[in-house]
C-alpha cells in the first residue's frame, strides 16, 4: 500500500490542516522531495508541528520518513514519465467501458491497501472455525448473503441473518473456535460492535471488512481487511463499494479453495 494511496483513502477522516497537507502532497508529489518540514508548513500555511503530527498519523516515524514514501511512490508509479497510462478498457463513451474502468482503478486501490498477512489469516480462520457468524449492515446485506451461500457450498457451517437481535442471539451461542465476520460499507457499523464485543467476550475471533478508515468494526476486530471508496457520486461510489466487496470476498473463496485442492 502506498503512502498517497493511504492519504487518498483516509482524507475523510482527516482533521481540516492534515487534509490541508494530504491534498497539498497530492497535488504537488514530485515538489516534495526539495521541501524542508517547516518549507511544507509555510507553503500549506500550518505549524512545523501539524507536519510531524500528521507524518505519524500516517504511520511514519517522522517528515523524513513520510517524504521518502512519497517519492518513492511517485517514482514507483512512474508519475511524470510522459507515457500515457494504461487503460484495460476501450476510451469510449459506452457505459460498460467508463463503469470498467472505474472498477477497475478501485478494485487496484483495495488490493494495494489489503495486507496479505491479514488476507493470509482471514482465510486461515475461516478454515479453522467450527462455525462462521456473518453479521452486516444494511448496504452489506447482499454480499453478505453471497458469503453464506459461497461458505455453504465449501461445505462450512454459516449463519447469516439480516435482524439485530438475531445476530446478538448468535454472538452469544459462539465458541471460541468459532468466527465472526463483519460486513459494512458506509456507515452502521457502529450497531455491529455490541455483536463484536459480546462474540469476544466468548473469546470468538472476529473478521472485518470494512471502507478503510478508522471505523468501530475495524477497530473491535482481530483480522482487518477493507477496501478503498471511489471519489465518485454517492450511487455509483456505492456500486463500486459494493464491486470491491465481492473481489476480497471471492479472494478469500479463491484461498480457501486452492487451500482445499
Amino acid at each position: 500500500m502506498t503512502c498517497l494511496l493511504k492519504m487518498r483513502a483516509m482524507r475523510d477522516q482527516l482533521s481540516v490542516n492534515e487534509r490541508k497537507l494530504a491534498d497539498f502532497i497530492l497535488e504537488n508529489t514530485q515538489l516534495l522531495r526539495d521541501y524542508s518540514s517547516s518549507q511544507l508548513a509555510d507553503a500549506v500555511g500550518v505549524s512545523q508541528s501539524s507536519v510531524v503530527k500528521f507524518s505519524q498519523k500516517l504511520g511514519y516515524r517522522g517528515y523524513p520518513s513520510l517524504k521518502l514514501a512519497v517519492y518513492e511512490s511517485y517514482a514507483g508509479a512512474g508519475i511524470g514519465g510522459g507515457d500515457e497510462p494504461v487503460r484495460a478498457f476501450a476510451s469510449t463513451a459506452s457505459p460498460l467501458s467508463q463503469l470498467g474502468q472505474k472498477k477497475l482503478e478501485v478494485l487496484e486501490n483495495t488490493v494495494s491497501i489489503n495486507e496479505v498477512d491479514q488476507l493470509t489469516a482471514a482465510v486461515e480462520a475461516i478454515r479453522a472455525a467450527r462455525c462462521i457468524q456473518i453479521s452486516a449492515c444494511p448496504g452489506s446485506v447482499s454480499v453478505a448473503r453471497y458469503l453464506a451461500h459461497q461458505l455453504l457450498e465449501l461445505g462450512c457451517w454459516a449463519v447469516f441473518d439480516e435482524g439485530g437481535k438475531l445476530q446478538q442471539r448468535i454472538s452469544n451461542s459462539l465458541r471460541d473456535d468459532d468466527l465472526l465476520c463483519i460486513l459494512c460499507d458506509f456507515g452502521g457499523e457502529e450497531s455491529l460492535v455490541d455483536v463484536a464485543n459480546r462474540a469476544r467476550e466468548h473469546g470468538v475471533k472476529v473478521l472485518s471488512l470494512t471502507r478503510y478508515n478508522y471505523n468501530a468494526a475495524s477497530i473491535h476486530s482481530d483480522i482487518r481487511l477493507y477496501v478503498v471508496p471511489s471519489d465518485d457520486e454517492e450511487d455509483l461510489q456505492r456500486l463500486l463499494f459494493r464491486s470491491a466487496q465481492l473481489h476480497v470476498i471471492e479472494g478469500l473463496i479463491s484461498g480457501l479453495l486452492s487451500k482445499k485442492g
